[in-house]
């Protein structure tokens, strides 16, 4: 692939290329088009195991979007281009159904739910680098409350930011997430259990002033119903922390991107 770094008046298709301009780099892209044809890729024997990695494919892509779909309460703190960190974590739990057959396995969280923790959803500004403080998450025995502890926060310590700030905030966020596995009816993945995306909570800490004063946060949570009553769920907990760098009428002033977040826990049966 190519970038151009002049002019070039041009959008779409132009013989054996494709050009656009992409908003996330600002920059102008420049590609060459290849590949067999549908028809090669659908019924060629050469193609057998590209066609099993992209049903494959095509099942991380749909649990990705419903991960990140049910964590938009906190989407302002992600960047744009997260979504591919999120299909790694998704292949790498895909990986590790050892029954199902190439081509077919299941997105099972419970198999891994570590692999989730791994996910940088900012890697401008990756979480472990902002915030480096301790903190707690604990899910209640009737599976409906998800707390989120930190003990003696400190702005001036345990919050890193790129610029000068004058306040931060912390946000917890919870949802549930299903599994996706392959539907031989509708041959294509489909979730285990449908509408979870709906299932998501969030809450959100006071601003806090930037100085060495401890502050003790406890945030809770909570779903209507218990969560983990179908089997093929999970619950995923993010963390978020926002920066304020300015101040409009007496009240911290928010701009877009200014922060960061991360799953910090992941419940399964």
């Amino acid at each position: 692939m190519s970038t151009i770094k002049g002019p070039f008046d041009f959008n779409g298709s132009f013989g054996n290329f494709r050009y656009y301009y992409d908003p996330v780099l600002g920059k102008h892209i420049l590609s060459q088009k290849g590949g067999p044809t549908r028809e090669q890729f659908m019924n060629h024997p050469n193609y057998k195991r590209a066609r099993e990695y992209s049903n494959e494919f095509g099942g991380r892509s749909k649990f990705a979007s419903l991960l990140k779909k049910s964590l938009s309460d906190i989407g302002h703190l992600m960047y744009p281009r997260c979504f591919g960190q999120i299909m790694s974590a998704g292949k790498l739990i895909q990986q590790q159904d050892e029954t199902g057959e190439i081509g077919y396995r299941t997105v099972a969280v419970n198999n891994a739910p570590t692999m989730l923790l791994g996910i940088d959803f900012n890697e401008r500004y990756p979480f472990r680098n902002i915030f480096r403080g301790a903190y707690e998450t604990n899910f209640s025995l009737d599976k409906t409350t998800v707390t989120l502890t930190i003990p003696g926060f400190v702005p001036t310590r345990q919050a890193h930011w790129v610029t000068n700030f004058n306040a931060v905030r912390i946000y917890l966020a919870i949802a549930q997430v299903s599994d996706m596995a392959w539907d031989a009816v509708t041959k294509s993945y489909e979730p285990v259990v449908s509408d979870l995306d709906v299932l998501s909570q969030y809450a959100v800490s006071d601003w806090m002033v930037r100085n060495s004063v401890p502050v003790d946060i406890n945030l809770t949570a909570s779903f209507e119903q218990p969560a983990l009553t179908s089997q093929g769920t999970s619950v995923v907990v993010a963390m978020g922390i926002e920066f304020s760098t300015s101040v409009f009428l007496g009240q911290p002033y928010v701009t877009p991107g200014n922060g960061s977040m991360a799953i910090v826990g992941c419940y399964t049966e």
